[in-house]
């Protein structure tokens, strides 16, 4: 399996693209991580394609996509600070 990051940034008026870039990755797996951003397993053989959907949905609009390949070892040295929760029990 290929771990992939996907960023991406559509313009506001464009958002049926972005809205479809979105279900593309769902429908491939794609684990939401943030608004704009989605992590990806597939296996190696899929990528092109994977690539080629992304291609030929981005191009329907404004923006930009970066694709990312992390090694094993940069993804285990990813540090996350999430307060979401400890923010949602105070306000509570």
């Amino acid at each position: 399996m290929v771990k992939i990051i996907v960023v991406f940034d559509v313009l506001e008026e464009y958002r049926e693209v972005r809205d479809e870039l979105r279900r593309y990755l769902k429908d491939r797996g794609g684990f939401f991580r943030q608004y704009s951003v989605y992590e990806v397993d597939l296996p190696e053989r899929e990528v092109s394609s994977f690539l080629r959907g992304i291609h030929r949905i981005i191009r329907k609009g404004a923006g930009r996509v970066e694709v990312l390949f992390p090694c094993s070892r940069c993804y285990s040295g990813i540090v996350e600070f999430d307060t979401y929760d400890s923010f949602s029990e105070s306000v509570l």
